[in-house]
């Protein structure tokens, strides 16, 4: 394509190669801008980005309970009678992460040993909108549960990853169209995943990957709610960046994720965009110095791909991603089981 001179996305094709070898991400913000949109520029962005982190697959779970309710999920799809009563935490993790697990595991009672500052409770910024609040050491959504037709049309749209967000964003439209209760409720209340080959597969390595995946899903779904509102004040952006500054979550980096899909979108809205993702990476760091964030590296890996990162940005991310790397050992458990 590159040196055929009647292609007239050779430009694009370009970005697309560069963005590959440096990870520069003007590059990728340079194909959605192609003054030809077409399929084709499409397809050189899900190309571009096919091995990255959030523009072509949401992050794996990383937290202990996930690991704890992978191995359990695993073992019983292979047929083990697996039996847990409780079983502990050296700290407290995220809502999210226990919900996924609860739903692999049944009724298990989860003992949390403590919760280090800055606590993983707390809001980061006071909203209008949530999905979780504690209670103790027990997460407990504030959202209804979704409808059926909620569960059945989040089936029919998120069980398979998408090529790349920009498909995402479209593919998640009939999502939009679900009330904004409904949206909330996925969000909280962990739903089965799709009866699917791909998923029965799933069932016997990560099952807690499901909810992980809904979550992003249903937060491209929101950015299609109440389309006639402008999006400095309507409620599509108020919900996102509630969700992205509430507790730490898996549905932060997901809110924030469906942000960055934006900023690819509507240039107008890039500078805001990057200015919470960097804050939202900065309070992570920060928290970091004194417990574990598990949502560390995922909200590293967006900030790499937001739209006006800069020099000081992707070494920040860098940096994190490094350490992680550097410490690629078994991560400590902090769990026990008891049978």
């Amino acid at each position: 394509m590159l040196a055929d001179p009647s292609f007239k996305h050779r430009e694009a094709a370009q970005h697309a190669l560069a963005f590959r070898q440096t990870g520069d991400v003007a590059e990728l913000v340079a194909l959605p801008d192609d003054p030809h949109p077409c399929v084709i520029v499409d397809l050189l962005f899900a190309a571009a980005g096919s091995k990255r982190a959030w523009l072509n697959w949401v992050p794996m779970p990383s937290e202990a309970i996930s690991s704890v309710g992978n191995e359990i999920g695993g073992r019983r799809a292979k047929g083990e009678d697996l039996t847990i009563s409780d079983l502990g935490l050296s700290a407290g993790e995220p809502p999210s992460a226990l919900a996924a697990f609860w739903k692999v595991a049944g009724p298990v009672k989860v003992g949390i040993g403590a919760f280090p500052p800055p606590d993983i409770r707390a809001q980061l910024r006071p909203g209008t909108y949530a999905v979780w609040r504690w209670d103790g050491e027990v997460p407990v959504p504030v959202v209804p549960t979704p409808s059926d037709e909620a569960v059945r049309v989040l089936h029919e749209v998120g069980g398979e990853a998408w090529p790349s967000l920009l498909s995402g964003y479209l593919q998640a439209a009939p999502l939009g169209e679900r009330p904004l209760a409904d949206l909330l409720g996925l969000l909280g209340h962990v739903t089965d995943p799709p009866a699917t080959t791909r998923w029965e597969h799933l069932a016997g390595s990560t099952p807690t990957y499901w909810h992980r995946l809904a979550q992003a899903w249903v937060c491209l779904g929101l950015l299609h709610h109440a389309p006639e509102e402008p999006w400095a004040t309507s409620t599509r952006r108020q919900v996102l960046v509630d969700l992205a500054f509430g507790v730490e979550d898996w549905v932060a980096d997901a809110a924030l994720f469906a942000l960055v899909t934006t900023a690819f979108r509507e240039p107008g809205v890039r500078v805001e965009v990057h200015d919470l993702v960097r804050a939202r990476l900065e309070a992570a760091v920060a928290a970091a110095d004194g417990r574990v964030v598990t949502i560390l590296e995922s909200l590293a890996e967006l900030m790499l791909i937001t739209p006006g990162c800069d020099n000081d940005d992707r070494a920040l991310a860098t940096a994190c991603l490094a350490e992680r790397e550097a410490t690629e050992k078994p991560r400590k458990r902090r769990w026990w089981r008891r049978r």
